[in-house]
């Protein structure tokens, strides 16, 4: 019985490190595949914080631009100039924004001073912004009490569109 029992252990020698060489692989699958994934979201959460930053410093030259604007004198922000586009940095992101009035008469005849104002990045050649380079886009309503009277009493977005 003896060399029968020392044939089964012989058998059983070497399963150890079989067990273990496979433990190893399995680890080193699962840690590979791991940091690969690892990698590619530090990646893509690089990409997304730069867009982030570009779409909160339009958002912050807009916002600046609308209330320039309705600080503009008589006849009103919806019939005055809007006085050319506002160059804006913020956080080291140069933003062009550029306005256009779109007065626009109500049922009654009662005239909106509607103002549309366009944001994109501001380019060495100081390009006017296109569909293509287009950040944030917003559709202002600077309210008066009346037609006689062209101080702005409220302002209304009436859109705000992120477009990338």
């Amino acid at each position: 019985m003896t060399i029968i029992h020392r044939r089964i252990l012989r058998d059983e020698q070497g399963v150890a490190l079989a067990l273990v060489i496979g433990f190893i692989v399995l680890i080193g699958v699962v840690s590979s595949a791991l940091l690969s994934s690892l990698i590619s979201s530090v990646n893509q959460r690089a990409t997304l914080d730069i867009v982030r930053d570009r779409q909160y410093a339009a958002d912050a030259a807009v916002e600046k631009s609308i209330a320039r604007v309705r600080g503009i004198a008589n006849p009103g922000a919806g019939l005055a100039s809007c006085a050319g586009p506002d160059t804006r940095n913020t956080n080291g992101i140069t933003i062009r924004v550029e306005c256009i009035n779109v007065p626009t008469l109500t049922r009654k005849g009662f005239l909106q001073r509607n103002v549309v104002f366009t944001s994109c990045p501001d380019t060495a050649g100081h390009a006017a912004c296109t569909t293509g380079t287009t950040i944030v886009r917003a559709q202002v309503n600077y309210e008066a009490v009346d037609a006689e009277t062209p101080v702005i009493t409220r302002t209304s977005v009436q859109s705000w569109t992120v477009t990338r």
